[in-house]
Parts: C-alpha cells; sequence; structure tokens
C-alpha cells in the first residue's frame, strides 16, 4: 500500500470514528428521552432501558475515540458494538409492540439503530488494509542500513516501533556486530538473503566528510553503509529511504554512479514527536501491505 492509499484508508476510518461519536450522543440522548416515554414502567424496565442504551452509546464513544487515537484492535471493538446495536435495536422493537403509543418513538430509534449497524458492519469488511490492523506480527524481513554516529537513537526508536509490527527474528540491525570475524560482506549479503525490505536512513550527517582524509565515507568502495545500499539494489531487494532530523533526500549528483538508483526512491519522513507516531504507523502500514 502507497501512502496515497494508506492515506486515503485514514479519510475513511476518521468518517466512521465521527459517525460513531455522533451515535454514541444521540444514543445517550434517546435513553434519556426514552424515559420520558415510559412514565410508568417498572424499576426494572428503566434499569434495562437505560443500561441497553448506555452500553451502545458507550461502546460506540469508545469505538469512535479508538479510530481518532490509532490504537489496536479498534475493528474488535467495532464488530462489539455492531452486535449491541442489533440486540439493542431487537430490544426497541420489542418495547414498540409492548408499548403501542410510544411505537413511533421506538421505531425510530430502531431504525437509527439499524442504520448505524449496518454502516459499521460495511467499514468493519471492508476495512483499510494494514490500516490499525488486528492482525499478527508479519515475517515479512526488514534490514536496516544506517550510520551510527547519524542517526543512532533515531534507529534505536524506529527498530523498537517496528518490533510492534514485525517478528524480531527477520528485523535486521546491526549485522556487522552479530559474527564478530566473518567478513563483513559476507555478513551483509547473508541478511540480505533474508530480507525483503531494506530501510535507508538518512540524517543530516549521512552525506557529511567523515573519512580519515577529510572525504565522504559514501565515496569509499568499502564503506559499510555503501555495501549494504549496493548489494541490495543489485539483489533487486526493496529499498525504501527514511529521512530523520529533517534531512533531506540525497540528488543522483551527491551519490557515487553505483547509487544512482537511490536517488528515485521515493523517501518517507521520520519525524520527531509529535508527527513520530503517526509517520511510523503510515511506514507499518505501508510495509505490511
Amino acid at each position: 500500500m502507497d501512502s496515497t492509499s494508506v492515506d486515503a484508508g485514514w479519510s475513511v476510518l476518521r468518517r466512521l470514528a465521527q459517525f460513531s461519536l455522533s451515535f454514541a450522543l444521540a444514543s445517550l440522548l434517546a435513553t434519556a428521552a426514552t424515559l420520558a416515554w415510559l412514565p410508568n414502567a417498572a424499576a426494572l424496565g428503566e434499569w434495562i432501558v437505560i443500561s441497553t442504551g448506555g452500553m451502545v452509546g458507550l461502546l460506540a464513544f469508545a469505538f469512535g475515540t479508538m479510530i481518532s487515537l490509532r490504537k489496536p484492535h479498534a475493528r474488535k471493538l467495532g464488530f462489539v458494538t455492531v452486535a449491541a446495536s442489533f440486540l439493542a435495536a431487537v430490544l426497541f422493537g420489542l418495547l414498540a409492540i409492548a408499548v403501542p403509543e410510544s411505537a413511533v418513538q421506538f421505531i425510530a430509534w430502531l431504525a437509527v439503530l439499524l442504520a448505524y449497524a449496518a454502516y459499521a458492519t460495511h467499514r468493519l469488511v471492508r476495512w483499510p488494509t494494514g490500516v490499525l490492523a488486528d492482525e499478527p506480527k508479519s515475517s515479512l524481513g526488514i534490514f536496516i542500513s544506517y550510520r551510527r554516529d547519524d542517526s543512532r537513537e533515531s534507529v534505536g526508536r524506529i527498530h523498537d516501533y517496528l518490533r510492534q509490527g514485525f517478528e524480531d527474528e527477520h528485523l535486521f540491525l546491526d549485522v556487522d556486530r552479530q559474527a564478530a570475524g566473518e567478513d563483513y560482506r559476507t555478513v551483509i549479503g547473508r541478511a540480505l538473503d533474508a530480507a525483503e525490505v531494506v530501510l535507508v536512513v538518512i540524517g543530516v550527517r549521512w552525506l557529511a566528510p567523515a573519512a580519515a582524509d577529510g572525504g565522504r565515507r559514501i565515496d569509499d568502495p568499502e564503506d559499510m553503509v555503501r555495501i549494504e545500499i549496493e548489494t541490495a539494489l543489485a539483489r533487486g531487494r526493496r529499498v525504501v529511504p527514511l529521512l530523520v532530523q529533517g534531512a533531506a533526500m540525497p540528488a543522483e549528483a551527491q551519490l557515487p554512479p553505483s547509487l544512482s538508483e537511490l536517488a528515485y526512491k521515493t523517501a518517507l519522513p521520520v519525524r520527531p514527536d509529535p508527527d513520530f507516531k503517526p509517520d511510523m504507523q503510515k511506514l507499518i502500514a505501508a510495509l505490511r501491505a
């Protein structure tokens, strides 16, 4: 799923959240009004109405809030809310029969409950792929390429967040530290064999001169980051640049010829708080899709 599809998915869910919050308010107001329609009802009957209407309203409110806050498991709560709405509709259908003088009001509320349940069910069944997914962790292999003196802290946080959606054993980070004594080119190649996606984390110092002679490390054929990206491109892996710390995407002229293809890859920003979480959710949704 590309970023445009992810944005479209969020737009659909925002409308569902707004509709659920509005329905929650209407449900609570209708519950209060129902007590006025049943002035002679027994205490048990009043409590049945209060508990049913209140439950549906609170569930719809929680469902809309979870979507708005982009919390996982919102979809599961949505199915619970739909089931409660159907049960409430049955109850008010029975009340319309039992209290014919208030049948119009009860049937109107029944219609509202069924309309919400139908709309919510439609959206739950057509839930946007990868958006607030209640799915098990993905086994997608992800290799993270970065410079420690450029983006160490950002990468640590990115890695921790990726662990929420992907299995730890398929996240490859600092592979050169994992096999002391081996040729790091071999270690990198082995990790890339198991990876399907390579995240190239680019900070503001990614291109900065840092070699002993004052040159850029990216121009050194033995530079580890360069080898990682060259190998990924040569093996046809999906390469996704991540721009951190406000860095800009390097132009082709700034890269060695063997990395020129990188300049034309669509980059995703990973900004500091408060944008970090939505940026990472967008990345995870795109990768899982």
